[in-house]
């Protein structure tokens, strides 16, 4: 039996953590529109019931603008979340930093568009371009806040080096 080595159970580890991200974009985009619905008019009345103590009318249109902006807000988090962990694994795999940058946001966005032509197949869904856009834009932000969060790590690391010199 061969022993893996720590730098390719690291790319594993981040593989598996994509995957378990794509997973569960492709389990939530499969939901029918009734179920993704309801899961995000359920989202929103908790939201506002919490930040006034009030229940709420589903059908007030001010309500479903709320839910709107969630429902986006929830793309653009889950694909924050991806563009972290691809751009992650990116550093794993290549020495240039724009490579790496691109690549993660290319198949982030790449990913975006599989997502919307799978909810496009999906009951009471649609494919929307500007669903595409808000993800990616959510992957770039992921991989802004790794590289800030890197950076912020290796300024540290040098700091305690300079230290203990």
């Amino acid at each position: 039996m061969r022993k893996i080595d720590k730098k390719t159970q690291i790319k594993i580890f981040n593989i598996i953590l994509i995957v378990i991200w794509m997973i569960t974009v492709f389990m939530f985009s499969g939901q029918k529109g009734e179920d993704s619905g309801n899961t995000s008019g359920r989202f929103t009345e908790l939201i506002i019931r919490v930040l006034t103590g009030k229940s709420v009318d589903t059908n007030d249109s001010t309500i479903q603008m709320i839910e709107t902006i969630i429902r986006k807000l929830a793309h653009y988090t889950i694909y924050t979340i991806g563009g972290f962990l691809i751009m992650n694994y990116a550093y794993t795999i290549d020495k240039k930093i724009k490579k790496k940058i691109l690549y993660s946001i290319c198949f982030g966005g790449g990913y975006a568009i599989t997502d919307e032509l799978h909810q496009f197949f999906v009951p009471d869904r649609s494919a929307r371009l500007f669903d595409v856009g808000i993800d990616t834009l959510g992957v770039i932000t992921g991989v802004v806040i790794y590289l800030l969060l890197r950076k912020c790590v290796q300024i540290v690391i040098n700091k305690n080096k300079a230290e203990n010199v």
